[in-house]
C-alpha cells in the first residue's frame, strides 16, 4: 500500500522535460554497405542564428520549431571520405499540436507526421515519423559508396613531403604519416603513386604501382553503374619500396581494412 501511494504521487509530478518530443534524429548509412560515420561539425537551422543540433551516440538530432510546421537545416562536415568539408541541406515538414499537461508543466507541443520536403543528400529514408527527446533515428541518410580509395599503411612512420598520383601533379603532405587513403584510377587497371620524402639533404622518392580488377555493378539506381575493385596486387618492377605486402585485396567503404603495407 505504501509503495502504491509513492508511485501515484510520482505520476502527479512528471518530469516536464521528458514529455517533450521535439528532436528529429538522423542516422547515416552507405548504399550496399554498413553504418556510415560522418564527421558532422555543424548543423544550423536555415534562416536562424541559433545552432540547433545535438549529437547523441552517433545520431544527429535536430530541434524542431514548435511555432512552425516546416524547417530547413544545413549540415556541414566531412561527408563520406571527402577530405574537404561540404554542406548538405534538408527540409522537413511536421505537425505540432498544443497539449495541456499540468499546472507545473503547463503546455507542451506534440510533434508527429515527419516528412522530407527536399534534400540534396543522395537519399533519405523515413524510419519513424514521430520525433522523440532521446535522439532515436527518424531518418536514415544514405550515400553512394566510394569505390576507389586504397588504404595504405606506412609501416615505419614516414616524413612524407608530397604524394603524386601519376600522371597528375604532386599534392603537398609535409607531415610524418602512418597511413593514407589514395584514390585509384577507375578508368585503368593500374595506378602509380610517387612518394617524396623530406628527411635528408636531397629529397628521396619511392614509387608504388598497384594493379587490380574492375567489375561494373549497379547496387542501387541512385548511384548508377560503378566500378568495384578487387584482386589488388603490386607491380614489383615499378615499385621502389623495400617491402610491400597486400593485406586485403578488395576496396571497402568504409575503408577500415588496410589494403597495402609499405616499408622504406
Amino acid at each position: 500500500m505504501f509503495f502504491s501511494i509513492i508511485a501515484v504521487s510520482c505520476l502527479d509530478q512528471p518530469d516536464c522535460y521528458q514529455l517533450n518530443n521535439n528532436v528529429a534524429g538522423f542516422g547515416f548509412k552507405i548504399f550496399g554497405g554498413s553504418t556510415d560515420y560522418w564527421d558532422v561539425t555543424e548543423v544550423v537551422s536555415v534562416g536562424a542564428e541559433e545552432v540547433k543540433w545535438a549529437d547523441t551516440l552517433g545520431v544527429i538530432g535536430v530541434y524542431l520549431d514548435p511555432y512552425a510546421n516546416e524547417i530547413s537545416f544545413a549540415m556541414t562536415g566531412l561527408f563520406g571520405n571527402s577530405p574537404v568539408p561540404e554542406t548538405k541541406n534538408i527540409s522537413l515538414s511536421y505537425k505540432s499540436l498544443v497539449q495541456f499537461v499540468s499546472e507545473d508543466c503547463g503546455e507542451r507541443h506534440v510533434f508527429s507526421d515527419l516528412k522530407v520536403l527536399s534534400t540534396d543528400f543522395d537519399s533519405v529514408k523515413l524510419m519513424n515519423d514521430v520525433p522523440s527527446n532521446t535522439g532515436i533515428v527518424n531518418f536514415d541518410i544514405y550515400r553512394c559508396p566510394d569505390t576507389d580509395l586504397l588504404y595504405v599503411d606506412l609501416i615505419n612512420d614516414q616524413p612524407v613531403k608530397t604524394i603524386a598520383r601519376l600522371p597528375e601533379p604532386a599534392q603537398n603532405v609535409n607531415n610524418t604519416i602512418t597511413s593514407v587513403l589514395l584514390p585509384l584510377h577507375l578508368d585503368a587497371d593500374a595506378t602509380s603513386f610517387v612518394f617524396t620524402y623530406s628527411d635528408g639533404a636531397v629529397d628521396a622518392t619511392d614509387t608504388l604501382t598497384v594493379t587490380y580488377r574492375r567489375t561494373q555493378r549497379t547496387i542501387v539506381n541512385k548511384c548508377g553503374t560503378q566500378f568495384f575493385v578487387d584482386n589488388l596486387a603490386f607491380d614489383d618492377a615499378k615499385t621502389g619500396f623495400s617491402k610491400v605486402t597486400v593485406a586485403s585485396d578488395s576496396i571497402y567503404d568504409l575503408p577500415n581494412k588496410v589494403n597495402i603495407e609499405i616499408t622504406r
